[in-house]
Parts: structure tokens; sequence; C-alpha cells
């Protein structure tokens, strides 16, 4: 049986309520950054609606005929598509293969569950072949669109989805459940802040060594604030190491960790190397470099020059902050 991860706590109880007034949405956008569990809510909404007896909290039960199918995974009602081995994409093939013939014919117990993930990696083509499923539900069917970069999707994919966003956990709830994980307090302190607050991604860096690399490239990011290091050579460095995307999305974690304390007002406990510069850079011209990040993140699925797009946000970056000490 899958455990639900302590911060979904309040978003699995209010579809849960929505279920129980029989108004689950056919089609639900699950948004939020790397490193939250989005998937793994989907999975665990998925054997929910597949159970023949949840609890009274909705949870499947574990050991009925459908949860013995879905821990076998072998359950003819449940489907994750994912991007092909080697592909970053999903193929538009594979849409019309689930949404055309019988696949969406729901199974024995009237109920079918797709997780598309990372639903941002369908093109155009793909987006526009599931849409007519999003406009005209097939009733019994539940669609779940897993995205860390949600802003990729086309409109009109996204306005036929009902939105749960999800928000990285207080960093008092997220050390305690990665000590409860075998993550030292003191990894923990310093993961958080550089997987922008995701107790996953804070697990993962803390567990597979990545952690230095994460302090190295935030240690070159406050740099270029100071005015101690020049962006073309802090981007070329860079992609050395790391294609562009996965900096964009770790540069986005940082970026928002500022955010977030500038709008609590104070520095928060553990704080990075960045909550340094809190006090001294415009939240309105964050938002606006945040803004610019999201549009290069948008084109980085085309011909994008990664060097000069990566330049772009650090010189960006290094003139919001203006060289401070």
């Amino acid at each position: 049986m899958m455990e639900l991860l302590p911060w979904h706590q309040s978003l699995w109880q209010q579809l849960q309520r929505s279920r129980r007034q029989g108004r689950l949405p056919h089609a639900l956008l699950l948004s939020g950054a790397e490193g939250l569990g989005k998937l793994a809510f989907a999975q665990s909404l998925a054997r929910s609606v597949l159970c023949e007896q949840p609890d009274s909290q909705g949870h499947a039960c574990g050991h009925c005929r459908q949860c013995l199918l879905l821990d076998a995974g072998s359950h003819p009602d449940l489907r994750l598509i994912t991007p092909e081995e080697g592909s970053s994409t999903i193929r538009i093939d594979t849409i019309r293969e689930l949404v055309g013939g019988n696949t969406l014919r729901v199974g024995e117990d009237a109920h079918r569950v797709f997780i598309i993930e990372p639903a941002h990696a369908m093109g155009q083509a793909a987006a526009n072949a599931l849409l007519k499923t999003l406009e005209e539900p097939i009733p019994g069917t539940l669609m779940l669109l897993v995205s860390a970069a949600a802003e990729k999707l086309p409109v009109t994919i996204r306005s036929r989805c009902q939105l749960l966003r999800f928000s990285p956990p207080a960093a008092e709830a997220a050390t305690s459940w990665l000590e409860q994980q075998g993550i030292s307090s003191t990894d923990a302190g310093l993961a958080l802040p550089l997987a922008g607050g995701a107790p996953l991604k804070a697990r993962e860096l803390a567990s597979s060594g990545a952690l230095q690399e994460r302090q190295a490239l935030m240690e070159d990011f406050v740099a270029v604030a100071r005015g101690q290091a020049q962006a073309p050579g802090v981007a070329e460095a860079w992609l050395k190491r790391k294609a562009l995307e996965p900096l964009l999305l770790i540069m986005a974690g940082w970026l928002m960790e500022l955010v977030r304390n500038k709008l609590a007002g104070r520095e928060a406990e553990g704080a990075s190397p960045l909550q340094s510069l809190r006090d001294w850079v415009d939240l309105k011209e964050l938002y606006m470099l945040l803004d610019r990040l999201n549009e290069v993140r948008r084109m980085s699925a085309n011909n994008l020059n990664a060097q000069l797009a990566l330049e772009s946000i650090l010189l960006q970056w290094g003139h919001i902050t203006k060289g401070v000490n």
C-alpha cells in the first residue's frame, strides 16, 4: 500500500470531499516543482478510485482484487503514459492510441484512470490529439496530467483541467520528514534550500552526493550577484556540468525561495547563502526575472542557443543585484 506524503494531506482531503459529493473532476492538472511527489499522489489517487472498498479517508484497502492487480502492475484500467525510453517527448501516436478505439472505454468496475507524466512532454500535435477527450470526457474516466512545467502546456489543455497546485511544505515539516528518511538535520538544512524546499529533491541531493555540486552552483550564482564572477564564464562552466533545462529549474527554485522569504519578511531558518541577498533585491525585479526564466524554459525545446540563453538569465540576475556586498 502506498503511503501518502505528509504535505499531500490537505490536497488529498480536498479531492476526497469532492469525490464523496460526486464532483471529482474528469481531468486534473497536478502542477508544481520537481521533488514534491506529484506522480506518487496521482498513483495514490488512481488506487483510491479503482479500489473496491477504500477506507473512510479514501485510501485504497490494499487487499481487494483491484488492489492486488495494482500491486502486480497488471491492472487493465490504469495506464501510465510517459516518453519512450531514450526520448524526452510523448509521441502523438501514443496519444492517438490512448484516445482511439476501445482504450478509453471504462473497465470492469466502471472506472479507468490515465496518468500522463510529464504532461508538458506532449508536443503541440500530441496535446491537440488529447484535447477532444478533455472537451468531451467519457463517464468513468479520470485523466491525471502531471507536470513541473505546466506553463509549457497549451492554454486549451490547461483550461480543461482542474488545477491542483503542489507547494513545498514548511521547512520544519520538510526537515522532520527528511530526518525520518535517515538524512541528518545538517544535510537536510543544506539540501532543502538547494532543492527549492522540495523534500524528495532534497533527499536525492543528500543521498547521491549531488549536494556538493548544487552548493558549487549556488556559490557561482551568489558570486555573479556580488560582481565577483562574470555571467559568460559562469554560463560556460555550468553547461559543461548540466543541460540547460535542469539549470533553469535549479535557478527557478532559488528565485522562488528568495520570493517566499521576502514575502515572509524574515530570513528562513537554515537559510542558504542566497538569503544574504534577500534585502538587496526588489520583489518586482525578482518576478520579472522569473518571467524571463520561464520564457526561456518554454523556448528550450526549440533550437535555442543554450550559452546565450543562460548568459541572459545570469546577466539579468547580476543587474538586479547590482553587485551587492
